[in-house]
């Protein structure tokens, strides 16, 4: 089942539905860029792009329609982008009861699955040196 976290509930249930379209516009309209300051931890802490960086990025071309330019920032923005418009909407049927949603375990093999893809990238792309800027 299904719980919403205090903050989550205190936002409103309805309010969460509209988490992909904020997403949307805000990618859309900000333009992140090579030389601006990035906001992972680990490649501050490190100096090394860490397995999702440049996502946002990717996930910001992605949305104005730049092909190309999001799969050079990340190579794997089109798989995490649609599980997690996959996510979203099973969670958004659930919660107007279209469906009834129980964790199931393809969950946690997808989930395990994708974070497995994201470090195969991740040495692949340190070995061939085309982690993203940062």
């Amino acid at each position: 089942m299904i719980t919403l976290s205090p903050v989550a509930s205190r936002l409103g249930r309805r309010s969460l539905f509209a988490i992909p379209f904020v997403a949307a516009i805000t990618l859309a309209t900000i333009t992140p860029s090579d030389a601006s300051p990035t906001i992972c931890g680990f490649a501050n802490c490190t100096g090394i792009a860490c397995p999702g960086c440049g996502m946002t990025r990717a996930a910001g071309e992605l949305i104005r329609g730049n092909l190309i330019a999001a799969l050079r920032y990340h190579p794997l923005v089109l798989l995490v982008v649609a599980e997690l418009l996959g996510a979203w909407t099973i969670w958004a049927a659930h919660q107007a009861g279209w469906i009834r949603w129980q964790h199931r375990r393809w969950v946690d093999v997808v989930i395990g699955g994708t974070a497995v893809l994201l470090v195969i990238v991740w040495i692949a792309r340190l070995v061939a040196g085309t982690t993203p800027p940062i």
